[in-house]
């Protein structure tokens, strides 16, 4: 049987790749682009059926990938041409030594998966250390004690935020600047920005890159969430996206709460939780307060988000909340297997998930 898995993240790019692993995998090529001669690992300039032209690469007689053109509409016609036509079956979840048959061990291979699914750009020299710290960590005499991989797995699972990308969301009254505030960090509009109390009627959200330096490696991706102004009404419509914002709030990673120099913190009762971060926007020359990192009410964050005043410190206080702020380069369970090494009682051996498969 032949599979087909999508390999790239299933968004708009400029080129998408869908690896072909199994029996038949020569055939399929063949009967999809119309050739038979093929060179192992040297890409081919094809036509896939009726659908895109793009590059097709057999890596060995059982894998192969297409690279298509990132287009949503172009990756769903091959996929359907694959599984309905070709009768391949569509796998979401193969096994990565099968998706990766470059690499040379399973952490490796793992490795490879979770750089290819990591949604900060910081995930991606620390993952690609992990096979080596671990080999390291487990030929240290008499090998790490119990504290010591407790530590890793509290650890990791922090690291993983950065696989998963945690998210923030800003509350607070309505017309404070929280919308002025998501443009500028996404670099686009993603909020209608006006005077009116109200305007933003639902949440509205995208992947923001915070970094606390120059360095775009650096970035670390949340979920960035700007909520409607939570206030009292009677619009219905309205009333439901508070609603909605409100669960976002309870389920959020971090919370900031904002308002202006003219308007008060929103109260308990309408707030759902403690803020983790307090933050006054619109800071321009007539409110100057002390730099702060926002831990209280009492001394909050000033930033102006139209003149991108404090932004960037905003931005590295947010990362040190979510306790990735120090990177460094030690091991990360970032693998059930690895957690399972980590936990309490027996754990399970790595020796053949860590060292290279031989190839004699």
């Amino acid at each position: 049987m032949t599979y087909v898995t999508l390999t790239t993240a299933n968004t708009p790019g400029a080129v998408a790749i869908l690896q072909l692993h199994g029996e038949g995998v020569h055939q399929a090529l063949e009967q999809l682009t119309g050739r038979s001669s093929w060179s192992d690992r040297r890409a081919h300039l094809v036509q896939f059926a009726d659908i895109d032209e793009g590059l097709a690469i057999r890596v060995d007689d059982a894998t192969a990938q297409l690279m298509p053109h990132g287009g949503p509409r172009v990756v769903q016609r091959l996929l359907e041409h694959l599984t309905k036509q070709l009768g391949c079956t569509y796998d979401n979840a193969p096994d990565p030594m099968t998706l990766y048959p470059e690499a040379r061990s399973p952490i490796e291979a793992d490795m490879l998966d979770a750089i290819a699914k990591a949604a900060s750009p910081a995930a991606i020299d620390l993952l690609a250390a992990q096979p080596a710290l671990w080999r390291g960590l487990l030929q240290q005499a008499g090998g790490p004690d119990q504290a010591q991989r407790q530590a890793i797995a509290g650890r990791s699972r922090i690291l993983d935020r950065l696989i998963t990308p945690p998210t923030v969301v800003v509350a607070g009254p309505a017309n404070v600047g929280k919308s002025t505030l998501t443009n500028a960090l996404m670099g686009k509009t993603m909020s209608i920005v006006a005077d009116l109390p109200g305007t933003t009627r639902d949440w509205v959200g995208g992947l923001v890159e915070l970094t606390a330096s120059n360095d775009p490696r650096q970035a670390i991706a949340v979920n960035w969430l700007d909520t409607p102004g939570l206030r009292r009404s009677n619009d219905a419509i309205e009333q439901r996206a508070i609603a909605l914002a409100k669960h976002q709030i309870e389920q959020a990673d971090i919370l900031i709460a904002m308002r202006d120099p003219d308007q008060t913190w929103l109260d308990r009762e309408t707030l759902p939780r403690e803020p983790d971060l307090f933050v006054v926007n619109k800071a321009d020359d007539a409110l100057r307060p002390e730099v702060s990192d926002g831990r209280s009410e009492n001394q909050p964050l000033a930033i102006s988000a139209e003149h991108h005043r404090n932004l960037g410190f905003l931005q590295a206080v947010i990362i040190q909340r979510l306790g990735l702020d120090r990177l460094g380069s030690k091991p990360w369970a970032f693998t059930k297997k690895l957690l399972a090494w980590c936990e309490p009682g027996e754990q399970p051996s790595l020796s053949d998930y860590l060292n290279p498969i031989s190839t004699a």
